[in-house]
């Protein structure tokens, strides 16, 4: 019998409990639906023109719908960099590939998400008649950055072609470029090895004072030439700590985009490039108008490039094998598209799927070379190791496949 104090509770019928159903729903956190957008993210970039595609990103809306302020930070030293990241105050930061290589092989939690440039290395000469590798001998050079990049590349091209560094050439090392362009246009050595944008800034300030300098070597040409290869070094990329990969892998993947579009964009706008660059490399916007046709842009994701990273990584180990840390990166050092969290497919996806191959596979793609739209039953071409992901209609998470 109902109690006389509490009204009579009206008969609960289908569309009440539909209608009761959709207001919970409703009233859940917007975050079942839709990814919180981050406050601020700062990526760090490399004191190079490969920066100009970081620039892109940070300032033409890539991160718009995942990040409220994007910006760019150039540090000033690959130290200051490394030390960075060590700490866990970098999260995304250019960086050489090997310098990548060796943390991680040292148990630094980063990954490798593309690379940039594919060699950016020109050795400069005043008046002297140097036009190969060979000629080098007996020659005084300036070299920035004792064992970072530029070095480890310019002594694996005189190792291989037969020329030992105190003996049959001096090499003078100096902190950073700047301090090579000075001591060479001032006469203190035959040839700088420099980086651009510090090449071109060579080569415009030898105009300005009438001060003869001139391309001599390309690096990235003579490694070709000694190795029977393509003229292209997997020399630098961007980098990204695991927890930030882990809690934002949209971020990573839209910046990665990011890059692939402002490549593009950087071909087709060199002027506008030039004068973003310029604004953050605190560079006259000439020397960066002069420098982006020199540093081979060429955005490839990790996955995607493995084999060219794994020939280069291979070479520098002839110098020391300590370089990278004595051995190659296995296959989690390399980011590529449709990476996921750990575990993120057999904890959301819907008991139907639990990531595994079934109807509710949409469509797949490959991890090596990028293809999307393969087929469930279908192997990628590519002449990489074809490892695939699928695309979960129910859920629209991502699930890496075991090799297929």
């Amino acid at each position: 019998m109902p109690s006389p104090n509490r009204a009579a509770m009206p008969p609960l019928t289908r569309r009440a409990t539909l209608t009761g159903l959709v207001a919970a729903v409703a009233s859940l956190p917007l975050r079942l639906h839709a990814a919180e957008k981050l406050g601020q993210l700062t990526i760090s970039g490399m004191p190079s023109t490969p920066s100009v595609v970081l620039a892109y990103v940070a300032t033409h809306g890539v991160l718009d719908t995942l990040v409220t302020s994007p910006r760019l930070e150039i540090y000033r030293t690959p130290d200051q960099m490394r030390s960075e990241v060590l700490a866990g105050s970098s999260k995304l930061f250019g960086i050489p590939t090997y310098s990548a290589a060796s943390m991680y092989n040292r148990g630094v939690p980063l990954r490798l998400v593309n690379i940039l440039t594919w060699g950016e290395l020109y050795l400069l000469a005043r008046d002297q008649p140097i036009h190969g590798i060979a000629d080098l001998a007996g020659r005084h050079i300036l070299v920035p950055s004792h064992n970072d990049a530029p070095d480890l590349i310019f002594r694996l091209i005189l190792r291989r072609a037969g020329l030992t560094p105190g003996k049959d050439l001096h090499l003078q090392y100096v902190g950073t470029p700047t301090e090579a362009v000075q001591l060479f246009l001032t006469g203190r050595a035959d040839c700088a090895l420099l980086p651009e944008p510090a090449a071109s800034a060579a080569e415009l300030r030898g105009e300005q004072y009438a001060i003869p300098v001139r391309r001599a070597i390309d690096l990235t040409e003579a490694y070709a030439a000694l190795t029977g290869r393509a003229p292209r070094i997997a020399q630098a990329g961007l980098g990204v700590s695991e927890d930030f990969l882990e809690a934002h892998p949209d971020i990573v993947a839209a910046i990665h985009a990011g890059c692939v579009a402002g490549a593009a964009w950087t071909r087709d706008n060199p002027a506008d490039a030039a004068a973003l660059g310029a604004r953050y490399l605190g560079l006259p916007i000439p020397i960066l108008a002069h420098s982006l046709p020199r540093f081979r842009l060429d955005v490839r994701s990790a996955v995607q490039a493995r084999g060219d990273i794994e020939n280069y990584f291979t070479d520098l180990m002839e110098l020391s094998p300590d370089i990278i840390g004595g051995r190659l990166p296995d296959s989690r050092f390399y980011w590529g598209p449709g990476w996921s969290a750990p575990g993120a497919a057999s904890a959301a996806c819907s008991p139907a799927c639990r990531g595994r191959p079934g109807p509710q596979s949409a469509w797949r793609w490959c991890l090596s070379c990028g293809r999307s739209g393969i087929t469930p039953m279908a192997r990628c071409s590519c002449p990489l190791p074809a490892r695939l992901s699928r695309h979960c209609g129910r859920s629209r998470l991502r699930a890496s496949l075991p090799p297929q």
